[in-house]
């Protein structure tokens, strides 16, 4: 059997984060793999939003698993997220698992990340995160948060931390963090799965570990999208930079320039009434990201 630390970043969402620990409690834990589950929440709000709410919780769920409450001010997604591993190897589980305060999650969701990562003797495990609008969104909008997704137990090359299992001896032999120039850009963890995946790490696909992700409305806009879109583009360039992945980002800045002009073309479309209208906005915003990314221009998503 198994320990678990669940490593859940915060901020100022304290409301969501009550309704991820309570789908949690709902869980139906394996007991025949599953012998300790950890909960462990790192605050990065300076005023500290969700004290009061972790004090709650920590109450509550008192002898069903262990809620472990921290504040760290130091702002960054890579440096959060960091914390949350070295606070989380001091409690010595098998296995990190990392969910966003922003998602909530099924019942089978935690035993079957633990089964797949098992089964396959892999380093990590990850599962489908399907976006739920807070507010009504239009067809035209909506089409595109869908998410992605494989045959269940296959195995895959990219990581995301919004539903991730990861086997502690590998993230130690693999030394692998996350790197703190993607503090305030986003993107953090797919820079931190393809080192991973360089070290040699293996990872599967649990179609059953469902979790959900609340999408406010001001991310069901147009300008959200192409912003995302444009920063996505950019980060991904820097990312080849990085790894002198010449070949890839040749073909990168090529396809960035087919967008750009297929893209512009598309314009006249917008008018016309079917869901993806503004493919060729989209498309545009990712040619230009494209471009951003080979300049060293960069887009802080998250300042």
């Amino acid at each position: 059997m198994y320990d678990l630390t669940i490593c859940i970043p915060t901020y100022k969402r304290p409301l969501s984060l009550n309704r991820l620990i309570r789908s949690i409690g709902q869980c139906r834990f394996d007991i025949s793999l599953i012998k300790k589950v950890n909960i462990l929440i790192v605050d990065n709000d300076t005023n500290f939003s969700a004290r009061s709410t972790a004090d709650k919780l920590i109450a509550e769920f008192s002898g069903v698993f262990e809620i472990y409450y921290y504040e760290y001010t130091v702002k960054g997604l890579s440096n959060v997220r960091n914390e949350l591993i070295r606070r989380g190897l001091l409690l010595n589980p098998d296995f990190l698992v990392f969910i966003d305060d922003d998602e909530y999650v099924t019942k089978e969701w935690i035993s079957s990340l633990v089964e797949t990562i098992i089964n396959n003797n892999a380093d990590a495990a990850r599962g489908p995160v399907v976006a739920i609008a807070e507010e009504k969104c239009p067809d035209r909008i909506w089409c595109w948060f869908s998410r992605e997704s494989y045959p269940d137990g296959s195995r895959i090359y990219s990581f995301t931390t919004g539903n991730l299992i990861l086997r502690v001896t590998s993230l130690k032999k693999y030394n692998i963090w996350f790197d703190n120039r993607f503090n305030l850009t986003g993107f953090e963890d797919s820079y931190f799965g393809i080192q991973m995946i360089k070290k040699g790490s293996v990872i599967y696909w649990s179609d059953k570990s469902v979790a959900y992700e609340s999408i406010p409305g001001n991310r069901t806009t147009l300008r959200w999208l192409m912003l995302r879109t444009y920063n996505s583009a950019i980060t991904y360039t820097y990312m080849l930079k990085l790894e002198k992945e010449y070949l890839k980002l040749s073909k990168k800045i090529a396809v960035s320039t087919l967008y750009l002009i297929v893209g512009l073309l598309a314009f006249s479309f917008i008018p016309f009434p079917f869901k993806r209208r503004y493919w060729g906005l989209i498309k545009a915003s990712e040619g230009v990201g494209g471009f951003a990314g080979l300049f060293n221009i960069k887009y802080y998503e998250y300042k």
